[in-house]
Formats: structure tokens, C-alpha cells, sequence
């Protein structure tokens, strides 16, 4: 039997996280190993009953379907264990088990990955900073890749398509449905140029809690993330901050300051989350020793001038010591604290349950208040959450990244708290 379908079986098991599946590979070996586990083994493993009840199911007919369905749609099937899989994808603390691929990915070490994400309710002067930077950069050498979403996304894919580079598309759901549709033709664009891909397989539907999980793969695949027009609570907010906590460089484009779309960017720059891009050659500049030929500087300056229908001009470069060591101003604050008190004994509590009717705001219901709540009572992991709510892991990692927007809770290294 072909090894990719116990790769199937195992990451179509609803109530394990990515996460999960990589220390049980790494633990089990592979994943015919793990299929051959008994619950015994599992229990040992450190699964909860639901995790383990889903991996004593031996049926492997979903996954051979799956399998003949890629078949007959010409979708190829790629394993974390695969030398075809993207590297820096493989590094993340939660990678996909099994991309799905239409089209042909580009060679992420020659061509290394920018993502360029942004809102869905763009205005013009978002749409013509996407493409320009998409356009220069693509030029470049980089691979740009995005998530084919109306507004930011899709203007990216198109300035690097103008270009003649490769991009690739990140989908939320099965890669043989277009959404939004009306991208079906820049779809097949893409198909061209490089590739659309997604973790999750054939005919699953584009439901509204796949997008936020999704947003990992488009900043773990990249060398940089470039944020270009975010409200303050969006998933572009998200995709930035999962790259600088996967040790990735962050740049955004800086905009008006009473343009509710340019908040997030803006503040991405203040809390040095992110480095200010004005121009393509300040993303360059940094990214430069990962291509495999030195930029032509003078063609990226003249796409990048043509996009801009040869109005404004482009920065000189900066001087080599300064994009090397960058200047960091510090911030002033206030002056060094006091020493603290001496500590009073410690006298030992039961801790009281927490009070999370009155913690969390009122217009929290369904999955984000149950994950909340379970938060807010202890649960820090991902499975913990699941087994404490009883919600499949996919969706506790959707309402996760969801309170992450309403500034309730955090996630670091896999652990996630109650703010």
C-alpha cells in the first residue's frame, strides 16, 4: 500500500492538531508505525481519549479516496518527509503533514518566498502599493505569495504575474474550489506561473474558521512577511506576528494616520514588530544574500519607477554599515524602578476558580467563549483546549487565532494564555 495513504489518514484525524502530528511522527517514527500503534501505545504518548479514540480508527477508506480524487484531478500530493517539501515551511513549530499542489512550486532556495498580505477592503492606494511591490520584487528574484483573497492579495498576485515571476497562492480550503470565484481566471494564472496549495484536501469547503489557521503556512513558507494595509484586527495582523514569532523579518508599508486601514501597519512599525518599507530596495537590501544572483538593481528601480507611472522617485540606497546594523533609537521611559519591598511570608490559598462571566466581554459566544473560558481556567495548549471544551482541534486553533484579534489571548511556541 502506497505509504502517502497512512500520511492521509493521518492528517484527515479532526481532533489532532499539526502540532500534535509532528511530535507523534518524530515520536512513532513514521506514520505507518503510528497506524500500527495500539492504545496502549497511545495513552503512553501523552493522548487524551479523543485523540486516541481517532487514531484506533483504522479505516483507511477516506484517505484512499482522497488519494483516487487527487488522482483524477491531477493534484499532486506532497509529505513533510518529502524532499520536495519547502524547507522553511518544515521548520515551523506546527508545519502542514501534506500539502496539496496545483501547478509547480518554485525552487524556494533559488527563488526565496515574500509574503504580501493585506485587507480585503482596500482602498487605491493600497491595490498600487501591492502591486508595485509585488512587481519590483518579482523582478528581483523572490517568489511572492499570497492567500488569492479579494483586495491586497489578489492585487499582489497580479503585479507579480505583470512581472513574468512566480507566485504561489495559499488556499483555506481544497484546492480544486475557487474562492473568492470570481478569481477563477487569476487562478489559472497562477496555476501557470508557480502554484496554488493548501493543507487541507480536495472539496473541502472555504469555511470562515480555515483562514486564520491557514495564515501559518503563508508566513512559515516565506523569507519575510510585507504587510501592506491592515485595520488593527484583521488576519494580515495575524500573519505578521506569526512570522516575527517564527524568526522571520517583517516589513509594512506605513500609511495615513486617519485611514482606519493603515492602523495596523503603523503600529506594526512603532512596537518594532516590523521595519518600515517605503521602497522595494529596503527589502532587497536585507534579503539579497539569500538569492541565488546578486539583484539587478537598476531593472527593480525601473519596474518599480514604471509601476509608479514614472511619478515620485526612489530613495538612494543606505550605506552598507547601516542596512547591516540598523540604528535603534530607545526608547525613553520612565526612570529605573525603585527597589522592590521586602516580600511579606507567603501564605498558601486554595486558588479560586477564575470569574470568567465577568472577565470576558459579553459579545463572546459559541467556540471563542468556550476556548476563553478554558483558558482562562488553566488549559495553555492547543490539546488541552480541545479536551477541556471537547471542540475538534482545528477549531479550537481558529478561535485561538480570533481572540487573538479582540486582544484576549496570545500564543507563543505552541502555548497560548489568557491576557
Amino acid at each position: 500500500m502506497s505509504k502517502r495513504v497512512y500520511w492521509l489518514w493521518l492528517a484527515s484525524r479532526d481532533d489532532l492538531g499539526a502540532g500534535t502530528i509532528r511530535r507523534l511522527t518524530e515520536s512513532f517514527g513514521t506514520p505507518e508505525f503510528l497506524y500500527g500503534a495500539d492504545r496502549t501505545q497511545l495513552i503512553r504518548a501523552g493522548l487524551n481519549k479523543r485523540q486516541t479514540d481517532a487514531l484506533c480508527d483504522k479505516d483507511l477508506s477516506g484517505a484512499q479516496a482522497i488519494l483516487r480524487a487527487c488522482e483524477e484531478k491531477k493534484i499532486q500530493i506532497i509529505t513533510i518527509e518529502d524532499s520536495a517539501y519547502p524547507d522553511r515551511l518544515r521548520e515551523i513549530d506546527d508545519p502542514p503533514p501534506v500539502l496539496y499542489v496545483r501547478g509547480r512550486l518554485p525552487d524556494f532556495d533559488r527563488m526565496p518566498g515574500i509574503t504580501i498580505v493585506g485587507t480585503r477592503s482596500c482602498s487605491a492606494y493600497g491595490l498600487r502599493m501591492a502591486e508595485r511591490f509585488s512587481a519590483a520584487l518579482a523582478k528581483a528574484g523572490f517568489t511572492i505569495i499570497s492567500g488569492m483573497a479579494r483586495g491586497i492579495d489578489s492585487a499582489a498576485h497580479r503585479g507579480c504575474l505583470k512581472a513574468d515571476g512566480a507566485t504561489v497562492a495559499v488556499l483555506a480550503g481544497g484546492v480544486d474550489l475557487c474562492y473568492p470565484p470570481e478569481n477563477r481566471y487569476l487562478m489559472g494564472d497562477i496555476m501557470l506561473a508557480g502554484a496554488v496549495i493548501s493543507e487541507n484536501p480536495p472539496g473541502t469547503p472555504h469555511e470562515g474558521f480555515r483562514f486564520p489557521i491557514r495564515n501559518r503556512i503563508l508566513s512559515g513558507l516565506s523569507a519575510a512577511t510585507l504587510i501592506v494595509e491592515a485595520p488593527a484586527r484583521s488576519g494580515a495582523m495575524i500573519s505578521a506576528r506569526r512570522a516575527f514569532d517564527q524568526g522571520r523579518e517583517v516589513f509594512a508599508v506605513p500609511g495615513p494616520l486617519d485611514v482606519p486601514g493603515s492602523v495596523g501597519c503603523n503600529q506594526l512599525i512603532r512596537d518594532e514588530i516590523a521595519r518600515i518599507a517605503t521602497s522595494p530596495m529596503d527589502i532587497v537590501h536585507e534579503l539579497a544574500p539569500m538569492l541565488g544572483e546578486p539583484p539587478q538593481e537598476a531593472l527593480i528601480r525601473k519596474v518599480w519607477l514604471r509601476e509608479l507611472g514614472g511619478y515620485g522617485s526612489l530613495p538612494a540606497p543606505e550605506p552598507e554599515e547601516r542596512r547591516v546594523q540598523p540604528i535603534r533609537v530607545e526608547r525613553r521611559g520612565a526612570p529605573d524602578p525603585a527597589p522592590a519591598p521586602k516580600a511579606k511570608p507567603e501564605v498558601r490559598q486554595e486558588p479560586a476558580k477564575p470569574d470568567t462571566a465577568h472577565a470576558l466581554p459579553d459579545y463572546l459566544d459559541g467556540s471563542e467563549r468556550q476556548v476563553a473560558e478554558a483558558l482562562a481556567a488553566g488549559a495553555d495548549t492547543v490539546d488541552a483546549l480541545s479536551e477541556a471544551t471537547g471542540l475538534p482541534a482545528a477549531e479550537v486553533a481558529a478561535a485561538l487565532v480570533l481572540l487573538e484579534l479582540e486582544g484576549i489571548a496570545e500564543q507563543k511556541a505552541g502555548h497560548c494564555r489568557f491576557i
